[in-house]
């Protein structure tokens, strides 16, 4: 069977990506699991999740919890394009404070890559499309600086 996280990885890389793979898939698990605790009893970080036969067992409604977050990542990679960094490097590296303080109205992403998971509409509700044009365009400078 297929495993579209790993597909999603290979596809915002360019090329497969172990890295942003396992990273999405462990985000995701702890989006679910903190949604529905109970799905997390006995499961193995390295034999389930990494592995993607956690989500495959998943019941569709929480399953849609990482369909939206895998959604959200690729628009996010295409709009800025695919950048390693991103997964280690901080908000506060590239964002203003006017960034952070309404992102974290919603959520609180450490890595430019947690960013990945905010709907562009929830980016432009927050900032308003002149803010959110700023947003956009400091992250594309992100990744032209870091290639």
């Amino acid at each position: 069977m297929t495993d579209p996280i790993q597909q999603t990885a290979q596809r915002i890389a360019g090329a497969p990506n172990t890295e942003l793979e396992h990273r999405l898939k462990r985000d995701m698990f702890a989006a679910i699991s903190k949604v529905k605790p109970a799905v997390a009893e006995g499961v193995s970080i390295e034999d389930d999740v990494l592995t993607g036969t956690f989500f495959e067992s998943l019941q569709p409604s929480l399953q849609g919890i990482a369909v939206s977050k895998l959604e959200n990542s690729i628009f996010f990679y295409d709009k800025i394009g695919w950048n390693e960094s991103f997964l280690t490097t901080d908000i506060k590296d590239t964002l203003t404070d006017f960034h952070i303080s309404k992102i974290n109205e919603k959520a609180q992403p450490q890595t430019l890559h947690d960013l990945a998971y905010i709907s562009y509409k929830h980016i432009e509700k927050m900032m308003g499309k002149t803010e959110s044009a700023s947003y956009w365009e400091r992250l594309k400078q992100a990744v032209a600086q870091k290639h």
